[in-house]
Order: C-alpha cells, then structure tokens, then sequence
C-alpha cells in the first residue's frame, strides 16, 4: 500500500527480524495515520537530498522495539521514526548533517548520526526539540559531530 510516491506501508513496517522471531508487526490505524505523516517527512527529506532513502527500520510494534534493545519510548514504536542511509547522498554523516541543515523545514523532534551506520529521524505531533545527535563508537550520545 502506497502511502507517498516513494514510500509504502510495507516498507516502513517490514522487519526481517520481526520475521524471524515470529513477532507481528502489523500497525494498528492510528499508527498507520503516523505512518502517513512520516512517509511524507520522509518524501522531504528524499527531496532534500535528491536521492533515495533506503529505509531499514521504521514501525516497530513493542515486542519488536524490545527484542532490539530499544527504549519503550522510541519513536518507532508511535510509527514517527525512521533510520535510513542514503548512499547517492553520501555517508551517514553527510546526510545527517545536510538534513541538519534544514532543521526548521523538516520539524524533526531528533535527528541522529549513528556512527558511521544510519541516520535516524524522529518525529513528534507537537513541540518537536530538533535535537541533533551522534551515538558515537561507543554508544554514547554526543552532539552531531561536524
């Protein structure tokens, strides 16, 4: 199912993990409305940049968001987060810093250069903090290295 022209449900919600562990990862309507909202984020930032984001972690329900390790309060979870690379950008650090750039348009709540990995973008329905971040070698949360 199409949600922007460039992003599709099944995209923002596939988890070859969540497969393998047997764990439905399926977004009830109100998250999948998120969804909707962040696909277009999303569409800006692929604008920005003027590449294709290649997104590897979007929706995660709670069973999924535990069983990686992550914080009952992601982003993930709510469907307002999305952590991507965009190789015909350039690196990770490239693109954080160029989406960093636009910070006002975008209207993120935390953008974060996880080292050299991915870049994660996250989102709120109000007073977003447009925080910027690394999470350096580590794991230690850093401002956004320059």
């Amino acid at each position: 199912m199409n949600l922007t022209a460039h992003f599709t449900l099944e995209e923002l919600t596939q988890s070859g993990y969540a497969e393998r562990m047997g764990i439905d990862n399926t977004p009830d309507e109100v998250v999948q409305g998120r969804l909707v909202y962040l696909a277009g984020k999303l569409e800006l930032a692929r604008a920005i940049l003027g590449a294709p984001l290649l997104v590897s972690s979007g929706y995660r329900c709670q069973a999924l968001n535990r069983a990686v390790g992550s914080k009952d309060t992601s982003a993930h979870m709510q469907g307002l987060a999305a952590d991507f690379i965009c190789p015909g950008f350039g690196s990770p650090l490239v693109v954080a810093q160029r989406l960093a750039s636009r910070k006002a348009e975008l209207g993120f709540d935390q953008l974060i250069h996880e080292f050299r990995r991915w870049v994660h973008i996250g989102f709120r329905l109000d007073s977003p903090r447009g925080e910027l971040l690394t999470i350096d070698a580590n794991g230690v949360r850093v401002g956004l290295v320059a």
